[in-house]
């Protein structure tokens, strides 16, 4: 590690002083239009190498930072949407400046929807509400996967859960050529299985709905959607991988993935088996993670689609996954009541052996106007989904309970054994007509949801209550059926009054259908068998809702702003009906109107975007909340429904902003929300002497909450270093209002979390990641029973890659944990050291990686939760330390070429980019 961070500053000080000068002009049309959003970039003329980019400003202006090495002439471009691309070679000056001028660009006439680029492709382009990264320009290592190369793009975070921002703002779907991959939204099969070089290039756009970018309206999200373009030409293009891995403890993994991505159509098909926790894809280095137990995981997948996602077209997809997973974990739990604390000590053990099958169909078919220069267009589509799912379970618990005074208070144990079934079918059938002037539409939707499940299992439990003197036992055999139809139809028309004034009505009917049998049979130890009809705690119920909702919505538009309001009315009725206890028998009726609001600002580029949002929704309550009888189906916590529950209101207000000062290279995004909630619903407590919990519900008023964030990063490139700096800190304090023991108390929380990221490239040769977080947490109570407290945890993680000679790497991934408040039986101190060495052998066709781990042997499941009533540390079963060898063989072509090539063998070329519409940005 020490070697690789002394050759890291080596290369740095290289690069300080190699040849560079300020590059500055102004681009303009040829009515002298300037042209804000233009990619300026240089190329290194010996190999066309980008060297260094950047974005004309609001006047057209661009400076940009060149690092020439030795070269003495550069080659000079310009691409903007609509226009042809200007190329030139110019001298490297002598002076620390060069200002070349006022450039003119001339119409592409022939060809408004086409930039053709000569040469290399600059690495990010901006093209209005499109921020698209050339995926080359971004070296990856040889066995890195698409989520490989999303975490080395400028503004782009990946946290240690998957969840991924773009300049602070969520990624809500990731998709492979405009299209979802393998059914799945959030796109982790690509993410996991698509070789990063085969990515051609990122781009990440406003997210929309399927409806949306059918009718053309404005995302309003809030959230962003990221598409994989995969490189490929006029021929077949195809693309795939074996891996196997085999290490100590007899660990393994093994994969095959084969993929057909051609213009207008994908065939995927991936397999792979392991015993390192990993439930789909490959790790050649597995992630720093603390992951829960042991899983053993096979799967297999097949994807087809056929035709673009703006077209007629057919998806359909289908997953198998098989899992066996072991668990253990050891709970300390320190519990602070009004007039009662207590110490709960856990240990728990369980095995769950699964198998589950998955599949989809997604129609969409497109009727075309007769006459070209029609806009009404009819989109009819149906997406079909199901699912089927088997498991066996069996879970041990052991808990023993003492007073603070060290009084022993209870003994409890038990142990279940449960085999279940579950299966789904999803449909929905859409029907959207574009009736007339342009973004004017009618949406028909009907959406089907059918699910049963059944269950067999066998439960004991027995708990000694020291204070009774006596041992409450249960032991029985329940047998579930239930089933749920859910039928909803919605409609929605969007029509323009007068210029930019729309009105937007809705209407839409929700039937909910569930039958739920539970047929509980107590042990009789005169018979010696289950025998017993437990009726207290069976079921024959069939419960029935319906909720009508129509609501209208006023847009206006000015400028750069618009305006929304809209409201709603909601009538919902609930009548639950039980065969067995006419008790849980109850009627429902609740109406209330919700209200929403929006003003947003956009710039004509869609650089800054900023909105307002004020936003109300209401939660009816459950039906087991307003049930007015116990369940006694845990013996250590009774719960009772309520049937005089209201509805809780959330309001909620936002501030979102968002920048992309582009000229700089430079993105700034920030939130600031609110929110109070009326007639809170919250579990009401009491526990009593023998730790016994009787829970019910009541409304509550006076919870709100404050958070917000703030982000900053920034970028460097040159033709051999690439430096990306992102800058956060996030804030949230939230008063809590509950019920304990019928003490009615406030919990105010705060959590501030500083955060900081650095990754440097140098020369396809080192690479390097760090990040850096700090979060402190503090909590103070309004009441003497609970202590107040203060902690804090911080998070350091440090990923290199090291290339030596030719072929050879090095990796590392180091990560450090500290939680300043973990018990004194727990070590709040967590590192976690995994690191690889490999080469790539046959011109990169494949590779052989030694793989370490948890190298130090360090890695601790120690987790900390501290809420109003409890402080609890808890320690899981994780994986331990391993090596492994692993060996991998890629095989494709595009367009008639190998994909695999040495590493930085990156030819310039020829080549374009598309974006549909011919506006000049």
């Amino acid at each position: 590690m020490k070697k690789n961070l002394l050759l890291l500053a080596f290369l740095f000080s290289i690069s300080l002083y190699a040849q560079k000068f300020t590059l500055e002009g102004i681009v303009k049309d040829n009515t002298s239009l300037t042209l804000e959003g233009a990619s300026v970039y240089l190329q290194s003329i010996k190999d066309s190498v980008v060297m260094a980019y950047g974005i004309t400003n609001k006047d057209g202006a661009f400076s940009i930072r060149v690092n020439a090495e030795e070269a003495s002439k550069i080659r000079f471009n310009i691409a903007y949407l609509g226009y042809k691309p200007y190329s030139k070679d110019i001298l490297v000056p002598e002076g620390d400046n060069l200002n070349i001028g006022t450039i003119v660009l001339e119409d592409q006439v022939e060809a408004l929807d086409v930039v053709s680029v000569i040469g290399k492709a600059p690495p990010v382009v901006i093209k209005k509400d499109t921020i698209e990264y050339n995926a080359d320009s971004f070296k990856t290592l040889p066995n890195d996967k698409a989520e490989d190369l999303l975490k080395k793009l400028p503004g782009v975070e990946i946290d240690m859960d998957g969840n991924i921002t773009v300049n602070g703002v969520e990624v809500e779907a990731v998709n492979v050529d405009g299209m979802q991959f393998f059914g799945e939204k959030r796109g982790d099969i690509a993410l996991k299985n698509i070789p990063s070089n085969v990515v051609s290039k990122v781009q990440v756009t406003d997210y929309k709905t399927n409806m949306q970018k059918f009718t053309g309206e404005e995302s309003d999200s809030g959230t962003k959607e990221i598409n994989l373009k995969i490189k490929k030409g006029k021929n077949r293009a195809y693309f795939g991988d074996v891996k196997l891995g085999y290490g100590t403890d007899d660990k393994y993994q093994a994969n095959a993935n084969i993929f057909q991505l051609i213009d207008g159509k994908q065939l995927g098909i991936i397999s792979g088996t392991n015993n390192i926790n990993m439930s789909r894809g490959f790790n050649a280095l597995p992630d720093t993670n603390t992951s829960n137990g042991h899983i053993d995981s096979d799967f297999l997948g097949a994807n087809y689609t056929k035709g673009r996602w703006d077209e007629t077209r057919v998806n359909g997809n289908y997953r198998y996954s098989s899992q066996q997973t072991d668990t253990e974990q050891k709970t300390y739990r320190e519990n602070f009541l009004p007039n009662l604390n207590y110490i709960t000590d856990s240990k728990s053990s369980g095995f769950n052996d699964s198998e589950s099958h998955n599949g989809g169909m997604d129609l969409k078919f497109i009727i075309e106007p007769k006459n070209k220069s029609s806009n009404k267009r009819v989109q009819l589509s149906n997406d079909i989904n199901f699912s089927g799912s088997n498991s066996e379970s069996v879970s041990d618990v052991e808990t023993k309970s003492e007073y603070s005074n060290g009084d022993l208070a209870s003994d409890y144990n038990s142990h279940n054994e449960t085999t279940s079934s579950n299966y789904s079918l999803n449909n929905t059938l859409r029907v959207t007509p574009l009736t007339g002037n342009w973004r004017d539409y009618m949406n028909f939707e009907l959406s089907t949801n059918f699910t049963k499940g059944n269950s067999d299992s066998k439960r004991f439990s027995e708990n000694v209550l020291y204070n009774k003197n006596t041992t409450v036992v249960q032991d029985q055999i329940n047998d579930i059926e239930n089933g749920n139809t859910n039928i909803r139809f919605s409609a929605i028309w969007s029509k323009e009054i007068w210029s930019n004034f729309r009105i937007i009505p809705r209407y839409s009917v929700t039937v909910n259908s569930q039958e739920n049998e539970k047929y509980v049979y107590d042990y009789n130890e005169t018979t010696e068998v289950y025998d017993e009809f437990n009726d207290l705690l069976s079921t024959d119920s069939k419960y029935v809702s319906l909720a009508i909702k129509p609501s209208l919505r006023f847009r206006y538009e000015y400028n750069y702003f618009r305006f929304e309001v809209e409201g709603a009315y909601t009538d919902t009725y609930r009548n639950n009906k039980d065969n067995l206890v006419a008790a849980r028998n109850f009627k429902t009726d609740f109406k209330y109107f919700t209200y929403s609001g929006r003003i947003r600002y956009r710039d004509k580029n869609g650089y800054k975007n900023i909105s307002l949002r004020y936003n109300q929704d209401v939660n009816v309550p459950s039906a087991n909340q307003l049930q007015p009888i116990e369940d006694v189906s845990n013996i250590t916590h009774i719960r009772k429904g309520n049937p005089l529950l209201e509805p809780e209101v959330n309001h909620n207000i936002s501030f979102e902003y968002q920048n992309n000062l582009a000229f700089h290279h430079i993105n700034i995004s920030g939130d600031a929300r609110a929110g109070f909630v009326q007639d809170k619903i919250i579990s009401s407590t009491i526990t009593d002497a023998d730790l016994i919990r009787y829970t019910t519900y009541d409304n509550i008023n006076g919870d709100y909450s404050l958070s917000g964030n703030a982000a900053i990063s920034k970028s460097f490139f040159n033709k051999k270093t690439n430096i990306n700096l992102n800058a956060r800190i996030q804030g949230a304090f939230r008063n809590i209002l509950s019920i304990q023991n019928n003490v009615k108390f406030t919990a105010q929380t705060t959590t501030i979390t500083p955060s900081f990221s650095f990754r440097y490239a140098y020369d396809n040769k080192i690479e390097l990641n760090a990040s850096y977080n700090y979060s402190m947490n503090r909590s103070i109570y309004d009441t003497d029973a609970f202590n107040d407290n203060d902690y804090f945890v911080q998070n350091i993680r440090v990923d290199t890659q090291v290339f030596f000679f030719k072929n050879v790497f090095l990796s590392n991934k180091l990560s450090y944990r500290y939680n300043s408040r973990v018990g004194d039986d727990f070590d709040g101190d967590a590192v976690f050291w995994n690191a690889g060495i490999g080469a790539e052998l046959w011109n990169n066709k494949a590779t052989v990686t030694l793989v370490g781990y948890d190298m130090l042997g360090k890695n601790n499941g120690y987790r900390r939760t501290v809420a109003e009533s409890y402080i609890q540390d808890v320690e899981s079963k994780i994986l331990k330390q391993y090596f492994m060898l692993n060996f991998t063989y890629k095989f494709g072509r595009f367009a008639g070429q190998n994909m695999n090539v040495g590493r930085g063998d990156y030819r310039g070329g020829r080549s374009s980019y598309r974006s549909r519409g011919s506006g000049r940005g």
